[in-house]
């Protein structure tokens, strides 16, 4: 409530005449811009604290009381289901779609700490429910990787979602990280993955589980049989969730990819989780191609932003891209683009037919900035210059857009894309380095930096758990448009020479910082400004 508090009062002081007002030596943007990553920093995000009240109901009560209420900042979504059904691929989509939104998410695979604490090479016995030792090994990994959640969220008030790889196929188990998660105040939702297609369980089988070290220098068709008999040992004990035991549990339940049960859903990371998963296509292999559009004239007079035409350079590019498209049989596949100038001149040189346009698509949004170079933006806004160094992904220019909002806007893009077999996108180099941070799994710090160059086309094959990037150059000269991550000590430096330089008092005395460790001046700054 408090943090609530100073943010509006925050807001409040501040108009957009002031906001917008460069000529202070004081400028309330920046205060208002570092005071908000000030709070972030120190109290983490901006979550309304669970309430104490938990849901008083006959049904279920006392399994129920172990869960936490709604708005919890901490969750673990605890996967169910037979070995197979795709549940470490459903797992790690969503790990990677909450990073992109902001939400910090980890997988723990069981499997994984199982290996190292007991060992590879385990047989179909391992698995039997009947058997004593087996279980009580299975149980003490469980334990361990339940310790290992628990740790993760106190090293970083930022973690917010742990999912639990594994089958916690029975109540017993499930119940297990009911007892642990709840008094840590960790919220627990159950993602179960239901798959009855005997083919796509064998190509599974086959395609993924037969590579884990598990099965390592094994003939294909008796680590085949091994596995399949692990899966029976499960289906013994296996027990669904179902509404008749499970009323008061939050959970989703996925049936042949296409059905779908959503229980008592709590807070919005859960509404999003469950968006997301009603949108992926857990067996549909997505193949990217994408490129910016052909070098235009901003590009080659070095200014951001603008709507102008493609240089001549640009248009032997659009040529050779429609050319390597002939080639590699893909004139049938969807071409996506942006409403702008230069992207729908790029596509009017290729053979494809199907060229949709979205307004999403647009190049990020430079406001007060659009048309300058980013020496003419430095030496215009020279604070704002340094802000957006200091914190790229969140800073938003003055009247236009950050990379978080281009996030925010290509959701809908990305969803889409999740549906597709191939498709080629053709727009900008912001938009596609959140798209290229999306599919690579990059976090926040790395997506405003990731190189894309012009007359490049980059190819994104999906693999088991994970993309892989590939870039082709076609040899058509360009203008080059990167400009890399500067270090946070020559940032301080400016905003620090650019203090003094406005003759503020508060830092006399303060002059011998500038080629020192200046972060601390720095906060005091933040502070002094925002009071």
């Amino acid at each position: 409530m408090v943090r609530q508090e100073k943010e509006k009062s925050t807001k409040m002081t501040v108009s957009d005449k002031e906001i917008y007002d460069y000529s202070s030596p004081v400028t309330p943007r920046r205060a208002m811009f570092e005071t908000q990553r000030k709070l972030v920093k120190e109290t983490g995000r901006t979550r309304t604290p669970a309430s104490d009240n938990l849901m008083d109901t006959e049904l279920g009560r006392e399994r129920y009381t172990r869960s936490l209420p709604m708005n919890c900042p901490k969750q673990c979504y605890a996967m169910v289901g037979l070995p197979a059904r795709g549940k470490s691929y459903i797992a790690h989509r969503l790990a990677r779609y909450l990073n992109w939104i902001g939400t910090k998410s980890k997988v723990f695979n069981v499997g994984q700490y199982r290996r190292r604490l007991v060992g590879v090479n385990m047989t179909y016995d391992y698995y039997d429910p009947f058997n004593t030792t087996g279980a009580q090994s299975r149980r003490m990994v469980a334990n361990h990787v339940l310790d290992t959640i628990i740790e993760w969220f106190k090293e970083d008030a930022d973690n917010a979602v742990a999912i639990l790889d594994a089958t916690n196929t029975t109540r017993d188990r499930r119940d297990l990280i009911l007892e642990r998660c709840p008094p840590e105040g960790i919220q627990v939702m159950f993602i179960e993955s239901v798959l009855d297609d005997t083919f796509i369980e064998e190509r599974n089988i086959r395609e993924h589980k037969l590579r884990c070290p598990d099965y390592q220098g094994c003939d294909p068709d008796d680590a085949f049989n091994d596995f399949s008999k692990r899966i029976e040992n499960y289906k013994k004990a296996y027990e669904t969730l179902c509404l008749n035991l499970d009323r008061e549990l939050s959970f989703i339940r996925v049936s042949n990819i296409t059905q779908f049960h959503i229980n008592n859903l709590i807070g919005t990371v859960q509404s999003k989780s469950a968006y997301f998963l009603m949108n992926i296509r857990p067996h549909t292999k997505t193949t990217l191609y994408l490129s910016r559009h052909g070098e235009s004239q901003f590009n080659e007079l070095a200014k951001i932003g603008g709507d102008t035409n493609l240089t001549d350079n640009g248009v032997r590019y659009a040529k050779k891209l429609g050319k390597f498209l002939l080639e590699n049989n893909l004139t049938d596949i969807p071409v996506w683009t942006s409403i702008m100038k230069r992207t729908i001149e790029t596509c009017s040189h290729l053979p494809n037919q199907n060229v949709q346009r979205y307004k999403c698509l647009n190049e990020i949004d430079a406001g007060r900035c659009d048309g300058l170079t980013y020496k003419e933006i430095e030496e215009t806004y020279p604070e704002e210059f340094a802000l957006r160094d200091l914190d790229k992904y969140n800073y938003r220019y003055p009247q236009g857009e950050s990379y978080q909002d281009v996030c925010c806007r290509l959701e809908p893009i990305i969803m889409d894309l999740e549906k597709q077999d191939q498709v080629l996108l053709i727009c900008h180099q912001a938009v596609l380095r959140c798209i290229v941070g999306y599919f690579l799994n990059l976090s926040t710090d790395e997506i405003p930096y990731i190189k894309i160059p012009l007359h490049t086309v980059i190819k994104i094959t999906p693999l088991a758990y994970g993309c892989e990037k590939e870039e082709i150059s076609f040899g058509v000269e360009s203008s080059v448009t990167h400009r890399d991550k500067q270090t946070q000590e020559s940032i301080e430096r400016r905003l620090l020479a650019l203090d003094i330089s406005n003759g503020d008092s508060s830092f006399v005395g303060h002059e011998e910082e500038i080629n020192g460790n200046n972060e601390d001046v720095v906060s005091d700054r933040v502070v002094m400004m925002a009071s």
